[in-house]
């Protein structure tokens, strides 16, 4: 069985909580919070101890994910 773009949208569902319930603190009310929470990520990286530079700029990396994202669906 191969895994889809479906399967991805499925998966990251599970792991973020994306269930526009604000009350539910274990999870992310909507995408643009996950997006502020991965800035913030990016700003506070070093401190948490991830040395890998290379994924520690935000914009860098969501240029790289839409190249992705548009091979992805070109693929599908």
């Amino acid at each position: 069985m191969s895994f889809t773009n479906k399967d991805d949208a499925i998966k990251i569902k599970k792991i973020l909580g994306l269930n526009g319930d604000e009350s539910d603190k274990s999870g992310y009310y909507n995408v643009t919070d996950v997006l502020i929470a991965l800035m913030h990520f990016c700003d506070y990286a070093l401190e948490l101890g991830d040395e890998d530079r290379h994924n520690l700029n935000f914009e860098s990396s969501l240029y790289c994910a839409r190249e992705g994202y548009e091979q992805n669906k070109r693929d599908e």
